[in-house]
């Protein structure tokens, strides 16, 4: 009988705790997310930047590492020299939040875009496919919105 109720009060135990234990987890799991924008005008801009800022706000700034790569006709929207710019300030904003903002360098030749026209928040990579393909392959997220 006494085991019996040692059995009891533990099973009591783990229903009580566990849930507590798993959303403490699930708390602390860190999304990896990279958001793909190849949008250029004012309102695919402006779309990307609200999907990046609810997901920052739904899910903390601390519990998502979010990156956005620009390729495509997007290109053109994180520079400082074309007139298709139209959120630099909320990029510039989305960094300071933790946000990684990427550009395909393969686009960039394509488009006649120079490394010294880009947003300075905005880092090149060599090309887009390659990214995602290596991005997914570490376990991301992967969001065309």
């Amino acid at each position: 009988m006494r085991h019996a109720l040692r059995y009891v009060v533990a099973v009591l135990a783990l229903l009580l705790f566990a849930p507590a234990v798993s959303h403490a987890a699930a708390a602390a799991k860190k999304y990896r997310v990279i958001i793909q924008w190849t949008e250029v005008d004012s309102l695919g801009q402006w779309i990307m930047t609200k999907h990046v800022g609810n997901l920052l706000d739904d899910l903390g700034d601390n519990n998502v590492q979010l990156e956005v790569l620009a390729y495509g006709p997007a290109t053109f929207a994180v520079t400082t020299t074309r007139p298709q710019t139209k959120m630099a300030a909320d990029i510039a904003a989305f960094t300071k939040r933790g946000v990684t903002f990427h550009v395909c360098h393969h686009a960039m030749d394509l488009l006649g875009v120079k490394d010294a026209e880009l947003l300075p928040t905005v880092t090149p990579i060599k090309g887009a496919m390659w990214y995602l393909t290596t991005k997914h392959d570490e376990g991301w997220y992967t969001l065309r919105p």
